[in-house]
């Protein structure tokens, strides 16, 4: 194979690739005769059809099979043999191939980006410092206590605190009914502080089963979803049932009854301490390394090849609608593809705020695995170990389970993640941020 490489930007290649005659025509025979195997016509028995009737018949479209499928790897193999790593599947731009020739093509490509880091010292970043305090244990108590409340049905009026089992009947601005817009046996919990509209809630006090009234459903401005915030709806809502709750008392048996781990409540609050810290841990965690990414690309200016971009934003369309169509998770932080697969369309239009998150993405990928070679930062098995022993008391797992664990490659690449940012913050003009 004879390849030729042409440097068309700074990660625009062209390569120029010639394949014998005869590797094509060995494939060519070799298809031929695989085909001649599978062939029933009239006359012949399965199998016999002689070659050369097989070759006069269907061998320009064998050919043109047999070409279409070598493609792929010829082109894998050829940038190889250049110590090309393709960013995105290479561009067929020439295909010249008769039988008995060699065949001679050309793809535009291009490459992965060679990062290297001009500066990673001093990166300014936010420390987020929170301590826990009684009232979010006790807001996470009172939130288990209410899991763990008993209903019962009672031939009251509505008051705060009771459950309305009801069904709702969405009106138009007339008051008349909206057709396929009825939801029966809805279930509300009065009087809760994340209620999306406390002015439907104030409005169905006093109600009992059986009785019907017209009401407004206000969602609340503050609302995450957009769209609802500040909507405004009108329903009719027929009170089937109203149920009295009792909250358990928060005492030791309370705390047993939640897991067989606690048998104070004393325990119980110092567990929900730990999990709010982690939490907390996390956060500012995320908010660090944040900070030290944008500093890190923002301190380290570079291009990406659009094709790289497209790339990834196309695998992340396609493992979206293939967790969409299956109904499984299966999450990696990077998805660089290296295939050489066919010259494609790409799946659909990007946004703009999707390529700035892709851009963001990549380089963070280029720039972190730069640094690690610059720095040769790498985890020892002693490092691993200890990676796993504390990953695992935070779960509550077996460190011995999480060994055996299909995700220990990727356990292996958080822990170096992990070494590679806490150099950068050793590094870093911290500020330290009260929340």
């Amino acid at each position: 194979m004879k390849t030729k490489v042409t440097e068309k930007g700074k990660w625009e290649r062209e390569l120029e690739v010639e394949v014998p005659a005869e590797r094509i025509e060995a494939a060519v025979a070799k298809a031929v005769k695989d085909y001649q195997r599978r062939l029933e016509i009239p006359g012949f028995r399965k199998g016999k059809v002689p070659l050369t009737l097989v070759e006069r018949r269907y061998g320009e479209a064998i050919r043109q099979s047999v070409v279409s499928e070598l493609l792929p790897a010829l082109m894998g193999e050829a940038a190889q043999a250049e110590n090309l790593v393709p960013a995105a599947p290479p561009r067929i731009t020439k295909l010249d191939y008769q039988p008995g020739q060699p065949l001679s093509f050309a793809a535009n490509l291009d490459i992965w980006p060679e990062v290297q880091l001009e500066s990673y010292e001093q990166l300014k970043a936010t420390r987020l410092v929170h301590t826990v305090s009684d009232e979010e244990i006790d807001r996470q108590l009172h939130e288990l206590q209410g899991r763990h409340a008993t209903e019962e049905t009672a031939d009251l009026p509505l008051s705060k605190g009771d459950v309305l089992i009801a069904d709702l009947q969405r009106l138009d601005e007339a008051g008349l009914p909206i057709v396929g817009e009825r939801y029966e046996e809805r279930y509300f919990i009065i009087g809760n502080e994340n209620a999306p509209s406390p002015q439907f809630e104030e409005a169905l006090l006093g109600i009992k089963a059986g009785e019907e009234r017209q009401v407004f459903f206000s969602y609340r401005d503050d609302l995450p979803d957009k769209e609802l915030a500040g909507k405004q709806e009108r329903f009719g809502v027929q009170a089937r049932q109203v149920r009295q709750r009792t909250l358990p008392a928060l005492d030791d048996e309370f705390a047993k009854t939640v897991g067989e781990s606690f048998q104070t409540l004393a325990e119980l609050r110092q567990h929900l301490s730990q999990q709010l810290e982690r939490q907390w841990e996390y956060l500012a965690r995320q908010r660090l390394r944040s900070d030290l990414v944008s500093d890190l690309i923002r301190k380290n200016s570079f291009d990406l090849p659009a094709g790289l971009i497209d790339n990834y934003l196309d695998s992340v369309h396609r493992r979206e609608q293939g967790h969409h169509d299956h109904d499984h998770d299966h999450d990696h932080d990077h998805d660089h593809d290296h295939e050489h697969d066919h010259d494609h369309e790409h799946d659909h239009e990007h946004s703009e705020e999707e390529r700035t998150f892709a851009v963001r993405r990549l380089k963070t990928f280029l720039l972190i695995e730069a640094l690690r070679k610059q720095t040769k930062i790498e985890v020892d098995d002693e490092e691993f170990e200890a990676f796993l022993q504390q990953r695992a008391a935070e779960h509550n797992l077996d460190p011995e389970a999480l060994k055996r664990s299909p995700r220990l490659d990727d356990l292996r690449q958080e822990s170096l993640e992990d070494k590679i940012f806490a150099f950068l913050a050793e590094q870093a003009e911290l500020e330290e941020q009260a929340v």
